[in-house]
């Protein structure tokens, strides 16, 4: 890799200047292969397009880039614990969403990919009671691969829940389906987390909000343009979207909630990594257009 290969492929810019919203440090990634938008808040990919592709993630015209606050749509990354915490008074989805990770390397591979490797390191507090260290390695080209690995600093073990909760673009989410998940026993959210099991394809006619434990690896969303996920030791999918009476009440959302759909995977609910003291676990996820 040569710099002018990296100034011409990698940029620092600020959400005021992208979104005409101040307030957040921002890595713009083009190349020939893709273009692509990271909040180092969070190390949470905004945006992802493929060169000749449609654009894969989608972002709420309506999302706030406060410091300290989530930002609605990409790719972020739900952890130490997923969805709301057992005693009610911490931060939904965890924490390292809304705190600011370190962009230890990037670089232009020889085949034109771009490479991003961000790092953040939590010392045990009133929210999480454990010292841990994340390394969140990026590849962005035609299409886009991520790579987690968690280390476990604490003297006692601890149990993480965690999730990519990933905000796929579409052009009406109660046209699509989502195939990969048939006869899949399922969490539903909307009933206090009741069983139950998937009869065929998963659909988005109203508010969907259910965790597939033990789910299989691969998924397509059925689109036009169809979006293929497929991921190595994520044991949780999750399937999300507010539904119309719901995305009223979030202001970062109302009526744009047809234009997207959450199929995300991680390792939540009974899937949850229990860590010793110094192990480390990776996990890996691709998605393309297909």
């Amino acid at each position: 890799m040569t710099e002018s290969v990296y100034a011409d492929a990698i940029q620092h810019i600020d959400s005021g200047a992208l979104y005409g919203k101040p307030g957040l440090s921002l890595i713009v990634v083009e190349t020939s292969l893709c273009r692509a938008v990271i909040a180092e808040q969070g190390a949470q990919l905004l945006e992802f397009q493929g060169h000749g592709g449609q654009a894969m993630l989608w972002l709420s015209p309506l999302a706030d880039f406060q410091p300290g606050k989530a930002v609605r749509g990409g790719i972020p990354l739900c952890l130490p614990w997923f969805g709301i915490h057992p005693d009610g008074n911490r931060p939904k989805h965890g924490l390292v969403r809304s705190r600011p990770w370190q962009l230890e390397h990037a670089g232009v591979l020889p085949g034109g990919e771009v490479k991003l490797v961000f790092t953040y390191r939590h010392s045990a507090d009133a929210l999480f009671a454990s010292d841990f260290e994340c390394r969140y390695t990026m590849i962005l080209g035609k299409d886009l691969r991520l790579e987690l690995e968690l280390h476990h600093l604490g003297a006692a073990a601890a149990d993480y829940g965690w999730a990519w909760h990933t905000y796929f673009t579409v052009d009406d989410v109660r046209a699509i389906e989502v195939s990969g998940l048939e006869g899949g026993e399922y969490l539903d959210n909307t009933r206090g987390l009741a069983r139950a099991r998937l009869d065929g394809r998963q659909t988005f006619p109203a508010e969907v909000d259910r965790v597939f434990e033990n789910a299989p690896s691969r998924q397509l969303i059925e689109t036009a343009d169809p979006i293929e996920t497929s991921s190595e030791n994520c044991d949780t999918v999750i399937t999300w979207n507010p539904g119309q009476a719901l995305a009223a009440t979030l202001a970062d959302v109302g009526d744009h909630y047809r234009e997207f759909v959450c199929v995300e995977h991680g390792n939540a609910f009974a899937n949850r990594w229990h860590l010793s003291p110094g192990e480390r676990r990776t996990a890996r996820l691709q998605l393309s257009r297909s």
